[in-house]
């Protein structure tokens, strides 16, 4: 890990979920994202100290099972009847008929393709085919379809790049043909920031694992963590916890066009937003009209919706009128704890109270995972090694 980097995030614990842009549909391209702080107001700083207290979410159905290794991301297949987690070395295919889930195989991943971490962030692309594992170079690829039920040669092979050995997160183009990886640090050739790295996923799958399916890449900023592509299918969006000369604390979101970063990667950037203090992760909401930002570090100002304890990962439930973060006190900030937020979106924008309160955890809570019919949510629970289900209708 980036030494600096490091040094910063022990320095904050408390944070917030950041709603950290605004769609505004009439704008052209470089104009299309405005900071959602108000006018004359700059994005939020760190914070060194716990959040106030959350009420406590009692009566939220809540269940855990517990795994064999660190579990880091979640995806559930097409038929919201199997999820899949990445566990360091393997992975997990999860039966969710019954609650929580029951964990019913392990799938080895190749090691020559694990990176230091070793499996990290999940994606499904959409037409529920494939399954991509971001690790190291790059991200291995599987058939979802052989994994759920346990079939032979489920790992198809590996998407491998140039630019860093350090992948934490993949997002898959809405027609299903590229792959965008977040490499967090890269590496000698792109000055040591962060970038996303494109692969033709459909060359890979018709021609092969091999170089020709490398497109490009862009640098962003250091430590480029999240991504995510807009609703309408024209932005993908980028989390780097720090801005490129790595000074000062402050993120930023990087606003890439799409069809520029699936053709000429290096020339997607169209701008970048302050985001506060170390954002992780983005979620574009249902509506297209916000996108929403953890900034691990920060309060928001658009909203000032107060989360827990270092927020990681995000996600909408009840077609976009709630969101839930993944506090997870990471840095173990004294009188903070773990938990899942739960804010209502609608009273968040409108200025008003928003955080509905806290939902216990174990310990680490790191990404979230919604089923298909959006009446489960799955949390992974890094430090404890479990897998939290929520069930999405007791939610207030």
């Amino acid at each position: 890990m980036n030494s600096a980097i490091h040094r910063q995030r022990r320095s904050f614990g408390a944070a917030v979920v950041l709603a950290a842009v605004a769609l505004v549909a009439a704008c052209g391209p470089a104009a299309a994202i405005a900071p959602a702080t108000g006018a004359g107001k700059s994005a939020p700083g760190c914070q060194t100290t716990a959040p106030p207290p959350q009420a406590t979410l009692n009566n939220v159905r809540a269940a855990s099972l517990t795994v064999p290794a660190a579990p880091f991301g979640l995806a559930y297949a097409r038929s919201g009847r199997t999820a899949f987690v990445a566990l360091r070395t393997e992975l997990g295919v999860l039966a969710t008929d019954t609650f929580p889930p029951r964990l019913v195989r392990t799938i080895p991943l190749p090691a020559e393709s694990l990176g230091k971490s070793g499996a990290t962030g999940l994606a499904l692309t959409h037409n529920g085919s494939s399954l991509l594992v971001a690790t190291g170079r790059g991200a291995i690829v599987l058939d979802a379809a052989k994994a759920e039920v346990g079939m032979p040669g489920a790992v198809l092979g590996t998407l491998t790049g140039t630019v860093g050995t350090s992948a934490i997160a993949v997002t898959v183009s809405p027609d299903d043909r590229f792959v965008f990886v977040s490499q967090e640090y890269g590496n000698a050739q792109t000055g040591g920031r962060g970038a996303i790295e494109v692969f033709d996923l459909r060359t890979a799958l018709g021609g092969g694992f091999g170089p020709g399916t490398v497109v490009g890449s862009v640098a962003l900023g250091k430590a480029v963590v999240g991504s995510a592509i807009s609703s309408d299918g024209r932005w993908l969006y980028a989390t780097s916890q720090l801005t490129p000369d790595g000074t000062g604390g402050q993120g930023q979101l990087g606003v890439l066009d799409l069809t520029k970063l699936e053709t000429n990667p290096s020339g997607a950037l169209l701008r970048n937003v302050p985001a506060g203090c170390n954002p992780v992760r983005v979620a574009p909401a249902p509506d297209g009209k916000t996108v929403w930002v953890t900034a691990r570090g920060s309060n928001a100002l658009l909203t000032s919706v107060q989360v827990g304890s270092a927020p990681v990962g995000l996600t909408f439930t009840r077609d976009g009128a709630r969101i839930v973060t993944a506090d997870s006190n990471r840095f173990d900030t004294p009188g903070a704890t773990t938990g899942l937020t739960v804010v209502d979106t609608r009273a968040a924008l409108a200025g008003k109270p928003a955080n509905l309160g806290r939902i216990p955890t174990g310990t680490l809570p790191r990404e979230l995972a919604p089923s298909p019919d959006g009446t489960t949510l799955l949390a992974t629970n890094f430090g404890s090694r479990q897998i939290q289900a929520l069930d999405t209708t007791t939610l207030p």
